[in-house]
């Protein structure tokens, strides 16, 4: 296989890790913001308890990673653009472990009736949300800047 080929083969699943990212931050925050925070309080911890059990969005998030060790045995380190989207690809999932995990903690502490705290918390996650779409998005563009 050659470089260019496993690139590829290792850009579609960031790419598809991006656009439910994407979805998230954006369509799924707006439902987020138009629901009231105790019904917010109940629906964030069944999202996180199914999310965390779904193949796709588990495969499309591990794949990259477990690709990227042979890729660098392989490969080494000369195709810059592809590179740092791998690091920034690194980045989104460590914002997400920073960011997200611990706003979805405290949702899941808080009782339904707690509505200050839960709009901060949804604050939070809106802007965690975004954050880690962005660097995904970032991830993306510079995988794909590669093959230009």
């Amino acid at each position: 296989m050659t470089q260019t080929f496993v690139e590829a083969l290792i850009l579609i699943p960031s790419t598809l890790t991006t656009g439910y990212l994407m979805w998230i931050a954006t369509v799924l925050q707006r439902v987020l913001n138009d629901i009231d925070e105790s019904s917010f309080g109940r629906f964030i911890p069944l999202l996180y308890r199914h999310a965390i059990r779904s193949v796709y969005t588990v495969f499309t998030s591990s794949i990259t990673f477990v690709a990227m060790i042979p890729y660098f045995i392989f490969y080494g380190f000369n195709h810059w653009w592809f590179i740092a989207g791998l690091l920034f690809f690194v980045l989104s999932s460590v914002a997400g472990k920073l960011l997200n995990l611990p706003v979805y903690s405290r949702i899941s502490a808080l009782g339904s009736d707690e509505v200050t705290q839960l709009k901060q918390e949804r604050q939070k996650l809106q802007t965690a949300n975004l954050v880690r779409a962005w660097l995904c998005l970032i991830s993306t563009i510079l995988m794909m800047l590669q093959f230009a």
